[in-house]
């Protein structure tokens, strides 16, 4: 029998690792080994999640290593899987890996930009507020040649989207322009941000890649 792929699930912003748990069980109906981690949004840097939650991997994983981990995040989660993988003792964990992430801000976060010297936004995402400022996200390396990654964006596809305090076409909450990466243009579902990562159709555009990578 074949070794089911295991399958790192990250949450938003200011979400829990609750909320992840009906994605991870739809990928486990689908013949994944899904769990779903979580990491202290508003306490910690980008760089300390991913340090964090590597050491959870390996606890999980009982230290044996995987031929594919796949990863499939939500909004922010997605630069926490991007600084997960520029750790190098990760890549040696899992030489190889599949990434689809859900309305990730790859180019950072307008909208954190323009409120960020404002003060209850401050409060509420803590370290975060910094985390996904433009230049700050600009530091992270894109994911190495060894992941095989898909973008899934939400939007109205009109090209206005559903926010007018972001240009052009968004989900909500993030900007399409703000999600590709270099070489790597992202896929449109449609839809609201805060929903993507249960919807029916888009979980299963996720689990064929993850299973098969880019096919």
């Amino acid at each position: 029998m074949a070794e089911r792929v295991p399958v790192v699930l990250l949450h938003g912003a200011l979400r829990t690792p609750l909320g992840m748990r009906p994605t991870a069980r739809s990928l486990g109906r689908r013949g994944f080994d899904a769990r779903s981690f979580g990491y202290a949004t508003r306490r910690g840097t980008l760089d300390d999640h991913a340090e964090q939650l590597e050491a959870r991997i390996r606890a999980w994983l009982d230290g044996r290593q995987t031929a594919v981990l796949g990863i499939l995040t939500h909004s922010m989660g997605g630069l926490v899987a991007r600084a997960l993988l520029a750790r190098p003792t990760l890549l040696e964990l899992a030489p190889r890996q599949r990434l689809v992430m859900l309305a990730p801000p790859n180019k950072g976060a307008v909208l954190a930009e323009r409120q960020r010297d404002f003060p209850p936004f401050r409060w509420l995402y803590g370290l975060a507020a910094d985390e996904l400022q433009p230049p700050r996200v600009a530091e992270l390396p894109p994911p190495p040649p060894s992941c095989e990654t898909l973008i899934l964006v939400g939007g109205t596809g009109d090209g206005r989207g559903y926010n007018p305090r972001i240009d052009g076409d968004d989900d909500g909450v993030v900007a399409s322009d703000e999600t590709p990466l270099p070489g790597l243009e992202p896929e449109f579902v449609g839809g609201v941000h805060s929903t993507l990562q249960w919807r029916g159709d888009v979980l299963s555009r996720a689990a064929a890649f993850l299973a098969g990578g880019s096919s």
